[in-house]
Protein backbone atom coordinates (compact mmCIF):
# COMPACT_ATOMS: atom_id res chain seq x y z
CA UNK A 1 0.00 0.00 0.00
CA UNK A 2 1.11 3.55 -0.68
CA UNK A 3 0.68 4.61 2.93
CA UNK A 4 3.00 1.78 4.00
CA UNK A 5 5.66 3.29 1.77
CA UNK A 6 5.23 6.72 3.30
CA UNK A 7 3.38 8.02 0.27
CA UNK A 8 -0.11 9.29 -0.10
CA UNK A 9 -2.14 10.52 -3.02
CA UNK A 10 -1.00 14.11 -2.46
CA UNK A 11 2.67 13.23 -2.82
CA UNK A 12 2.45 11.37 -6.11
CA UNK A 13 4.34 12.86 -9.08
CA UNK A 14 1.27 12.95 -11.34
CA UNK A 15 -0.37 15.45 -9.03
CA UNK A 16 2.59 17.79 -9.47
CA UNK A 17 2.55 17.33 -13.25
CA UNK A 18 -1.16 18.04 -13.30
CA UNK A 19 -0.67 21.21 -11.28
CA UNK A 20 2.15 22.32 -13.56
CA UNK A 21 0.19 21.81 -16.77
CA UNK A 22 -2.89 23.30 -15.12
CA UNK A 23 -0.95 26.48 -14.36
CA UNK A 24 0.42 26.54 -17.91
CA UNK A 25 -3.09 26.17 -19.31
CA UNK A 26 -4.44 28.93 -17.06
CA UNK A 27 -1.63 31.27 -18.17
CA UNK A 28 -2.11 30.35 -21.85
CA UNK A 29 -5.87 30.89 -21.72
CA UNK A 30 -5.35 34.30 -20.14
CA UNK A 31 -2.46 35.38 -22.39
CA UNK A 32 -4.04 34.20 -25.65
CA UNK A 33 -7.64 35.26 -24.92
CA UNK A 34 -7.70 37.77 -27.83
CA UNK A 35 -6.40 35.10 -30.23
CA UNK A 36 -8.89 32.51 -29.04
CA UNK A 37 -11.70 35.05 -29.36
CA UNK A 38 -10.65 35.95 -32.91
CA UNK A 39 -10.39 32.21 -33.77
CA UNK A 40 -6.66 32.36 -34.58
CA UNK A 41 -5.73 29.74 -32.01
CA UNK A 42 -7.36 27.14 -29.81
CA UNK A 43 -6.12 25.74 -26.51
CA UNK A 44 -6.88 22.13 -25.60
CA UNK A 45 -5.19 19.23 -23.87
CA UNK A 46 -4.89 15.49 -24.33
CA UNK A 47 -2.65 12.67 -23.12
CA UNK A 48 0.39 14.34 -24.76
CA UNK A 49 0.00 17.60 -22.84
CA UNK A 50 -1.31 21.12 -23.44
CA UNK A 51 -1.94 21.94 -27.10
CA UNK A 52 -1.88 25.44 -28.57
CA UNK A 53 -3.25 25.15 -32.10
CA UNK A 54 -2.44 27.79 -34.69
CA UNK A 55 -5.17 27.67 -37.33
CA UNK A 56 -3.11 27.71 -40.50
CA UNK A 57 -5.38 29.88 -42.62
CA UNK A 58 -4.58 32.77 -40.25
CA UNK A 59 -0.83 32.17 -40.24
CA UNK A 60 -0.07 30.93 -43.79
CA UNK A 61 -1.37 31.47 -47.30
CA UNK A 62 -2.90 28.32 -48.76
CA UNK A 63 -0.17 26.02 -50.07
CA UNK A 64 2.60 28.13 -48.48
CA UNK A 65 4.83 27.68 -45.45
CA UNK A 66 5.79 31.36 -45.22
CA UNK A 67 4.37 32.92 -42.06
CA UNK A 68 1.97 35.81 -42.60
CA UNK A 69 3.93 38.05 -40.22
CA UNK A 70 1.95 41.26 -40.79
CA UNK A 71 -1.31 39.77 -39.54
CA UNK A 72 0.04 37.41 -36.86
CA UNK A 73 3.06 39.21 -35.38
CA UNK A 74 1.38 40.02 -32.05
CA UNK A 75 0.23 36.43 -31.57
CA UNK A 76 3.66 35.06 -32.42
CA UNK A 77 5.37 37.51 -30.04
CA UNK A 78 2.99 36.43 -27.25
CA UNK A 79 3.86 32.81 -28.03
CA UNK A 80 7.58 33.58 -27.80
CA UNK A 81 7.10 35.36 -24.47
CA UNK A 82 5.02 32.45 -23.18
CA UNK A 83 7.67 29.86 -24.08
CA UNK A 84 10.43 32.02 -22.56
CA UNK A 85 8.57 32.44 -19.26
CA UNK A 86 9.86 30.96 -16.01
CA UNK A 87 6.99 28.44 -15.89
CA UNK A 88 8.19 26.93 -19.20
CA UNK A 89 11.91 26.86 -18.35
CA UNK A 90 12.35 23.10 -17.86
CA UNK A 91 9.61 21.89 -20.17
CA UNK A 92 9.81 20.24 -23.60
CA UNK A 93 7.69 21.18 -26.62
CA UNK A 94 6.80 19.70 -29.99
CA UNK A 95 5.62 21.68 -33.00
CA UNK A 96 3.48 19.59 -35.34
CA UNK A 97 2.46 20.66 -38.85
CA UNK A 98 -0.78 19.33 -40.35
CA UNK A 99 -2.51 19.78 -43.71
CA UNK A 100 -5.83 18.83 -45.23
CA UNK A 101 -6.06 16.09 -47.84
CA UNK A 102 -5.93 18.40 -50.88
CA UNK A 103 -2.79 17.71 -52.92
CA UNK A 104 -0.26 20.50 -53.23
CA UNK A 105 -0.52 22.59 -56.39
CA UNK A 106 1.26 21.23 -59.44
CA UNK A 107 3.55 24.28 -59.57
CA UNK A 108 4.29 24.22 -55.82
CA UNK A 109 7.84 24.09 -54.50
CA UNK A 110 6.62 21.35 -52.13
CA UNK A 111 6.58 17.81 -53.47
CA UNK A 112 3.70 16.83 -51.16
CA UNK A 113 1.82 17.77 -48.01
CA UNK A 114 4.62 16.09 -46.03
CA UNK A 115 7.10 18.81 -46.99
CA UNK A 116 4.50 21.56 -46.57
CA UNK A 117 3.47 20.46 -43.06
CA UNK A 118 7.08 19.98 -41.97
CA UNK A 119 8.23 23.35 -43.28
CA UNK A 120 5.33 25.14 -41.59
CA UNK A 121 6.31 23.62 -38.25
CA UNK A 122 9.98 24.48 -38.82
CA UNK A 123 9.15 28.09 -39.78
CA UNK A 124 7.14 28.54 -36.57
CA UNK A 125 10.14 27.25 -34.61
CA UNK A 126 12.55 29.58 -36.45
CA UNK A 127 10.31 32.56 -35.79
CA UNK A 128 10.06 31.76 -32.07
CA UNK A 129 13.83 31.20 -31.90
CA UNK A 130 14.42 34.60 -33.52
CA UNK A 131 12.67 36.08 -30.47
CA UNK A 132 14.75 34.24 -27.91
CA UNK A 133 13.01 30.89 -27.43
CA UNK A 134 15.48 28.05 -26.79
CA UNK A 135 15.32 25.75 -29.84
CA UNK A 136 16.79 22.91 -27.78
CA UNK A 137 13.51 22.57 -25.87
CA UNK A 138 11.63 21.79 -29.10
CA UNK A 139 11.16 18.96 -31.53
CA UNK A 140 9.37 19.27 -34.87
CA UNK A 141 7.11 16.88 -36.77
CA UNK A 142 5.20 17.06 -40.05
CA UNK A 143 2.12 14.85 -40.34
CA UNK A 144 0.67 15.98 -43.68
CA UNK A 145 -2.98 14.86 -43.73
CA UNK A 146 -2.53 11.72 -41.60
CA UNK A 147 -3.98 13.13 -38.35
CA UNK A 148 -7.09 15.13 -39.24
CA UNK A 149 -9.26 16.62 -36.49
CA UNK A 150 -12.33 16.42 -38.72
CA UNK A 151 -13.33 14.71 -41.95
CA UNK A 152 -12.15 16.50 -45.07
CA UNK A 153 -15.66 16.53 -46.53
CA UNK A 154 -16.33 20.28 -46.26
CA UNK A 155 -14.23 23.43 -46.74
CA UNK A 156 -14.76 24.30 -43.05
CA UNK A 157 -13.50 20.95 -41.77
CA UNK A 158 -10.52 21.07 -44.14
CA UNK A 159 -9.69 24.53 -42.75
CA UNK A 160 -9.57 23.10 -39.20
CA UNK A 161 -7.31 20.29 -40.36
CA UNK A 162 -4.78 22.81 -41.73
CA UNK A 163 -3.03 23.70 -38.49
CA UNK A 164 0.19 23.86 -36.52
CA UNK A 165 -0.01 22.36 -33.02
CA UNK A 166 2.48 23.47 -30.38
CA UNK A 167 2.39 20.92 -27.57
CA UNK A 168 3.69 21.47 -24.06
CA UNK A 169 4.65 17.87 -23.55
CA UNK A 170 3.72 15.85 -20.52
CA UNK A 171 6.86 14.24 -19.08
CA UNK A 172 5.97 10.85 -20.54
CA UNK A 173 5.98 12.17 -24.13
CA UNK A 174 9.54 13.42 -24.63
Amino acid sequence: RLSDLGNNINSLPSLEKGKSLGLAKKKAVSLFAPDVKSNRITITSDERGLIITLLSDNFFEQGSAELNINETRETLLRLADFFKSAEMKNRRFRIEGHTDNAPVAENSKYLSNWELSSERAINVLHYLADYGVDENQFSVAGYADTRPKFSNDTPESRAYNRRVDIIILDEGHF
